[in-house]
């Protein structure tokens, strides 16, 4: 009898805790979407220590923050954001190096480095955010977010490099049909790139970084 009680507690235990992080999760969300993205980094730093076996926590804490360091003036603010998105990144990657939606992130990260800094920042951040894509592409080249943030990435480089934009945009125009098509069953996972893909296409031969994801 004792064991079915503890089985029983365990069962509830989990049932409760699910529950929590479903309902934290979107409230945190939500404070995202209504623009208050300090609030809801810290929404989902507590849930992230909450529920360390869950990724997703940290994923919205690097995309939050990398986005947020994209729009910040101050150059303290700026460092000091990109290490909270990195510190959450790395936490997922050392657990899941393979994920490609964190290795965008870390791309996205790299990429606010460059445009914050290019003449600074090129040769350091440019060939890593180049690898990072490669790997993402050979991890899941069906992912939207993957082929829309590298052509984004390309895109922005063609305009230093010179050269040609027709196959990058070919792949911006292929990405529709990635995001119909791309399904997880997963909770809260990531369904963004509608606006960074409608942006890009809109200005096909050139493309700037300084959009809100």
């Amino acid at each position: 009898m004792k064991i079915v009680l503890l089985l029983i507690n365990l069962f509830l235990a989990q049932v409760l805790g699910a529950q929590n992080y479903d309902v934290a999760m979107k409230n945190a969300l939500q404070t995202w979407q209504q623009d208050d993205t300090a609030e809801a980094s810290a929404k989902f730093e507590k849930i992230a220590a909450a529920h360390p076996e869950q990724w997703l926590p940290n994923y919205y804490i690097g995309l939050i923050n990398a986005t947020a360091a994209l729009n910040s003036t101050d150059q303290d603010s700026t460092t000091e954001i990109l290490n909270k998105a990195q510190e959450a990144i790395d936490s997922e990657l050392k657990k899941s190096p393979q994920n490609a939606e964190l290795l965008v992130i870390q791309a996205l990260i790299y990429t606010v480095y460059l445009a914050k800094e290019p003449m600074k920042n090129g040769q350091l951040y440019y060939p890593k955010v180049m690898e990072i894509y490669s790997k993402a592409i050979g991890i899941a080249p069906e992912n939207p977010r993957v082929v829309i943030e590298k052509a984004r990435f390309n895109l922005e480089s063609a305009k230093y490099t010179g050269g040609s934009t027709k196959s990058i945009c070919e792949d911006l125009q292929n990405a529709g049909k990635l995001l119909e098509d791309f399904k997880s069953d997963e909770p809260f996972y990531p369904d963004w790139g509608k606006n960074q893909l409608k942006k890009a296409l809109t200005k096909c031969n050139y493309s700037s970084f300084d959009t809100k994801v």
